[in-house]
C-alpha cells in the first residue's frame, strides 16, 4: 500500500492578485472602494479549501523591496507599468483576507513569491511532503516532480510532469533552458529574436540542455530544425543574452526562511474576523456561504443543567415525551463519567452524573423515543460498565459520516461539525454533544438518502456494532503458560540465528543495526548493490532487499528468518500475556468499522486478524487461542470469496460455470490461461494461475506479475492478455468499473458502498496507477467485506435465539471465529455454514468452509 503523505499547497499569492483584479470586471461597495480583486482572492482561497481541505497551506506574496535579479540586470522588469491605484488600494484587504482565513502568509524581503515557493517546495517534498503549487504562472513548471504538481484554481487545471511533457516536448528540469531561449517581454528578459516557446523546445529537445547547445551550435545546420543556419547566427550572437537569461529565469530555491512545510498546519477560518471583514466589502453572497448560522447550526449552548437525585423523575417524564433523544457520554474536566441527554425540539441539555445514570437506565433501554449518539459501539461498551444496557438508538453520526466520506477514518464530532456544518473548518463553538449530534443527523440522513447508502447504514453497519461491541466484551481465551514456554524457545532459536549470522558475515555485529547491517553486507561482503533501493543514508536493508540478496548469498536468508522469528516474538508471544483482563481471564481486542476505506473490518490492541499462519511459528502462536472448557474453537471461512464476487458482478461465463460446478477455479484458469489440459494441471500450473487471478483482483500489472511469478516481462504480458481472452466478461467488468470510476470519481460495492478516487485524475502517474488498482479492488474486497458483515448481524440475531449461547468472537476478513459446547458444534456448525452461504442472491455459490478444535491451530474440517 502506498504511503499515506500531507499534501502542502502553497498559494502564488502575487500572481492570484493580479490575475483576479484582470479577470473581473470593476466591483465597488457602497462607499466606493473598489473590491474586485478581493472578490476574485476569495473565491480561488474558497475554492481551494473547499476542494482540497488542505492540512498545510501557505500564501506567499513579492517582496516590494529589491532582489537579486535586479542585481544581475538593472533593466530587469523595467517594461512593468506600476499596478493602477484601484489594484493598490485592495493588497491590504487580500492580506486581512489571509489572515481572517488563518492562513500564514510569507514576505521575505529581496524575494519574489516565486523564489520562496520554489525553496518551501523542495525543502517539503524532501521532508515527504506532496506539494501543490497554486499558480497559472508556468515558470514553476521547473520544479514539477513525482512530489510536486502545478494547480490553476481558475481554469480547474492540474499540472505534473506529463503535462510539461505534452507541452514543451522535454522534462520539467529542461524548462529553465527553454525560457531562456524564449526570453520574457513581460519581465523584460532579453532572450534569442524571433525563438519562440515552440523552436525553443525544438531546440532543447534536441540538444538537451542550452549548455550543450551553446557549446555546439555548428550541430545546428545538420539538424531537421527548421532555419537552422539563421538561429546559428542568432545563437551565437546572443549567447550573453541566453546565460544572462537562465540565470533570471531560474528560481531560486535556497532563499532564507525561519519557518518549515511543517509551520504551514491549516486551523480553519476565523468565521468571525472573515464575516466582518466580508460585511465591510459587502460580499453578502459570501457571507451566507460561509458564515455557519445560514447552515442552520446548533447556537452556542445554553449552560449545561446538572440533573440528580429528585428531579431525576421529572427529567424522565419530559424526555419520555420527546420525539427523539441525542445522547453524548463523555468526560467531565476531572475525568469522571457524564451523561449528557437532549430532547429534540428542546434546547436544554441535561447533565447527569456517574452515580445517577441508573435512575434513567429504563429510559436508555427502552426501543422509544429513538435515540441516536456519536459511536455507538463504545457507547454501549461503556454503558454496560455502568449497568446500562443502551437500546434503540436508530442513528450513529461516526458510522454515518464514515459512509457519507470514507477518506476521514472514525471522524469525531468536531470533524463531522467542520465537514458539513461550517463549511472551512475553524473553531466556532456548536453547542453540547448531543446538539450536535442532533443536528448532524438530520443532515447526514440527507446524505445518506442522496448517496443511497441508507439500507448499508440501517441493514448493515448500525447492527453491526452492537455485534462488535459483545465481542470485544466476550474476548477470547488464552494459554499464557504456552505462551511463556514458547517465549523461552523462540530466545534459544534467536541467539542461534544470531550465531549463524555471525558466522556466514565472518564477524559480529549488530543485527538490530541497519549502519552496521550495511556495511556488513555491502563493504566487508561486497554483495552488489546495482537496482537495489536507496535511502538518504545509503543502500536500503529492508525486507525487499534482503529477499533480493537472499538469492545469491546465506547470511540476507538467514537475517530474514532471524527478523520474522524476532517480530513474532515482540509482537504476539511477549506481547500478549501483558493484555490478558485480570477479571475475565481473556484478551479482548478492539474492533474498528469506520477505519478502512474498503469496509473490511480491522483490530487493534490488540491486532487479532494479522497472526501469521504461513510457517510452523505462527501456528503455534494460534495453538494458545484456546476454548473454555467444555468447549470448541469453531472456524467458518468463506472460500475463495472475492473471485466468487468477481464472478458475480462480472457475469463471465467461464468463472459462473467453473464455480457453479464446483471446479478448482485455479486449476480451471491454469487450463484457460496457461494452455495446460484439465487432466495435466501440476501444482506448479495451479500457482502460476492462483497467482494471475488474484493479480487480476488486485490490479496487477506485467511488471508485478512478472516480479511474482519470477518470468519475464512478456511473458506476464502475454499471461494477462490470454486471462482476458479467456474471460472476456471479466474484462469489460473492469472496464466498465474504471469508465464508470473516471466519470464519478468513485467506485461502489454490490451494497452501494462507496470509495472516492480523486487520484484517478492526478497528474502524477504513481497516484493514478495506485488509484486505479484500488478501483478495480475495492468493489471486489469491499463486497466481500459486507456480505460477511450482513452474515455477522443475521448470526448474531439466530445466536440470540440459542439456549446455549455460542459466541462469536472474532472476525479476520473473510473467517468468522466462534466458541460453542462440545456437544452443539455439529448443529452449530450446520446453521453458521447456511446462513453465512445464503447470505445474498449470487450468479454462483458461496462456499463455507468449517473446522473446529480445542485451538485456533488444531481444527479438524468437516463440522
Amino acid at each position: 500500500m502506498a504511503e499515506s503523505r500531507s499534501t502542502l499547497y502553497l498559494v502564488d499569492g502575487s500572481g492570484y492578485i493580479f490575475r483576479a483584479f484582470y479577470a473581473l470586471p470593476q466591483l465597488n461597495n457602497s462607499r466606493g472602494t473598489p473590491t474586485n480583486a478581493v472578490y476574485g482572492f476569495v473565491r480561488m482561497l474558497v475554492k481551494l479549501l473547499k476542494d482540497a481541505r488542505p492540512s498545510h497551506v501557505a500564501v506567499v506574496f513579492d517582496s516590494p523591496k529589491k532582489g537579486f535579479r535586479k542585481d544581475l540586470f538593472e533593466s530587469y522588469k523595467a517594461t512593468r507599468v506600476s499596478p493602477p491605484s484601484d489594484l493598490v488600494a485592495q493588497i491590504p484587504f487580500i492580506h486581512r483576507m489571509v489572515d481572517a482565513f488563518r492562513i500564514q502568509s510569507l514576505t521575505i524581503d529581496g524575494y519574489e513569491a516565486d523564489d520562496v515557493i520554489a525553496t518551501l517546495a523542495l525543502q517539503a517534498a524532501r521532508e515527504k511532503f506532496a506539494v501543490v503549487i497554486v499558480t497559472a504562472d508556468k515558470d514553476f513548471m521547473q520544479l514539477v516532480s513525482p512530489s510536486i504538481t502545478l494547480w490553476d484554481t481558475m481554469r480547474d487545471k492540474r499540472t505534473g510532469a506529463r503535462e510539461v511533457r505534452e507541452r514543451f516536448g522535454v522534462e520539467p528540469r529542461a524548462v529553465v533552458d527553454v525560457m531562456a531561449l524564449m526570453g520574457d517581454s513581460i519581465d523584460n528578459i532579453k532572450g534569442v529574436p524571433g525563438v519562440g516557446e515552440k523552436t525553443a523546445s525544438a531546440l532543447i529537445a534536441k540538444f538537451g540542455s542550452v549548455d550543450e547547445l551553446l557549446a555546439h551550435p555548428d550541430r545546428l545546420e545538420q539538424s531537421d530544425i527548421r532555419g537552422a543556419k539563421k538561429l546559428r547566427g542568432l545563437i551565437e550572437e546572443h549567447r550573453q543574452d541566453v546565460v544572462l537569461a537562465r540565470q533570471l529565469v531560474k528560481l531560486a530555491t535556497e532563499v532564507p526562511l525561519a519557518v518549515g512545510p511543517a509551520d504551514f498546519g491549516y486551523r480553519g477560518i476565523d468565521e468571525k474576523a472573515a464575516a466582518a471583514l466580508m460585511r465591510e466589502l459587502e460580499f453578502t453572497s459570501l457571507i451566507r456561504e460561509l458564515a455557519p448560522s445560514e447552515v442552520k447550526l446548533p447556537q452556542a449552548a445554553a449552560a449545561e443543567i446538572a440533573v440528580g437525585g429528585a428531579e431525576i423523575p421529572a427529567l424522565l417524564e419530559t424526555l419520555r415525551a420527546a420525539p427523539r433523544i441525542a445522547l453524548n457520554l463523555s468526560q467531565d474536566a476531572n475525568g469522571a463519567e457524564v451523561l449528557k441527554l437532549k430532547g429534540e425540539n428542546d434546547e436544554r441539555t441535561f447533565a447527569i452524573a456517574a452515580s445517577e445514570i441508573g435512575a434513567v437506565a429504563e429510559l436508555l433501554s427502552a426501543s422509544k423515543p429513538p435515540k441516536a449518539c456519536h459511536d455507538l459501539k463504545t457507547h454501549l461498551a461503556r454503558l454496560k460498565t455502568l449497568g446500562v444496557d443502551l437500546g434503540g438508538v436508530d442513528f450513529d453520526t461516526m458510522l454515518a459520516g464514515f459512509l457519507v466520506n470514507p477518506g476521514r477514518a472514525e471522524p469525531s464530532l468536531d470533524d463531522l461539525y467542520h465537514e458539513h456544518l461550517a463549511p472551512l473548518g475553524g473553531r466556532a463553538g456548536g453547542g453540547s454533544e448531543p446538539q450536535l449530534v442532533e443536528t448532524l443527523r438530520q443532515v447526514l440522513e440527507e446524505r445518506l438518502k442522496e448517496n443511497q447508502l441508507g439500507s448499508l447504514f440501517r441493514d448493515i453497519e448500525l447492527p453491526l456494532a452492537s455485534v462488535l461491541a459483545e465481542m470485544e466484551a466476550v474476548g477470547i481465551g488464552i494459554d499464557a503458560g504456552a505462551l511463556k514456554s514458547m517465549s523461552a524457545e523462540f530466545s534459544e532459536q534467536l541467539n542461534r540465528l544470531e550465531r549463524e549470522c555471525y558466522e556466514l558475515a565472518g564477524k559480529e555485529f549488530n543485527l538490530n543495526s541497519p549502519i552496521q547491517l550495511r556495511d556488513v553486507l555491502f563493504a566487508h561482503l561486497k554483495l552488489p548493490t546495482k537496482g537495489l533501493k536507496k535511502t538518504k543514508s545509503g543502500v536500503s536493508t529492508d525486507v525487499d532487499v534482503l529477499t533480493k540478496l537472499a538469492a545469491i548469498h546465506p547470511l540476507p536468508r538467514k537475517l530474514l528468518e532471524y527478523r520474522g522469528l524476532a517480530k513474532l516474538k515482540s509482537t504476539y508471544v511477549d506481547a500478549l500475556p501483558a493484555l490478558i483482563d485480570p477479571k475475565s481471564g481473556r484478551i479482548h481486542t478492539s474492533f474498528h468499522q469506520a477505519l478502512t476505506s474498503t469496509g473490511r473490518l480491522s483490530s487493534t490492541d490488540p491486532n487479532l486478524q494479522n497472526i501469521p499462519t504461513r510457517n510452523e511459528e505462527g501456528r503455534r502462536i494460534r495453538r494458545a487461542f484456546v476454548a473454555r472448557p467444555g468447549a470448541l474453537l469453531l472456524s467458518a471461512d468463506y472460500s475463495q470469496i472475492e473471485l466468487r464476487v468477481l464472478a458475480h458482478l462480472s457475469g463471465d461465463p467461464t468463472l459462473i460455470d467453473a464455480f457453479s460446478r464446483g471446479e478448482d477455479i485455479h486449476a480451471r484458469t491454469a487450463a484457460e490461461v496457461l494452455g495446460v489440459k484439465a487432466d495435466s494441471v501440476d501444482a506448479e500450473a495451479r500457482r502460476l494461475a492462483k497467482v494471475i487471478n488474484f493479480g487480476i483482483i488486485y490490479g496487477m500489472g506485467p511488471q508485478r506479475l512478472a516480479g511474482e511469478l519470477s518470468i519475464s516481462l512478456s511473458e506476464a504480458s502475454d499471461y494477462i492478455k490470454r486471462y482476458f481472452e479467456r474471460l472476456p466478461g471479466v474484462s469489460k467488468y473492469l472496464e466498465q468499473v474504471m469508465r464508470q470510476a473516471r466519470e464519478q470519481g468513485y467506485v461502489a460495492t454490490m451494497f452501494g458502498r462507496r470509495r472516492y478516487l480523486p487520484e484517478l485524475h492526478s497528474a502524477e502517474g504513481g497516484a493514478r496507477s495506485q488509484a486505479e488498482r484500488i478501483a478495480i479492488n475495492t468493489p471486489l474486497q469491499g463486497t466481500a467485506a459486507d456480505l460477511i458483515k450482513i452474515a455477522m448481524v443475521r448470526l448474531h440475531r439466530l445466536i440470540m435465539e440459542e439456549a446455549s449461547k455460542p459466541k462469536m468472537l472474532l472476525q479476520v476478513h473473510d473467517e468468522l471465529l466462534f466458541e460453542v459446547g462440545e456437544g452443539e458444534a455439529k448443529v452449530f456448525s450446520s446453521m453458521v455454514k447456511r446462513e453465512m452461504e445464503t447470505v445474498a442472491p449470487m450468479r454462483v455459490p458461496l462456499v463455507v468452509e468449517t473446522k473446529a478444535g480445542p485451538n485456533w491451530a488444531e481444527m479438524v474440517p468437516g463440522f
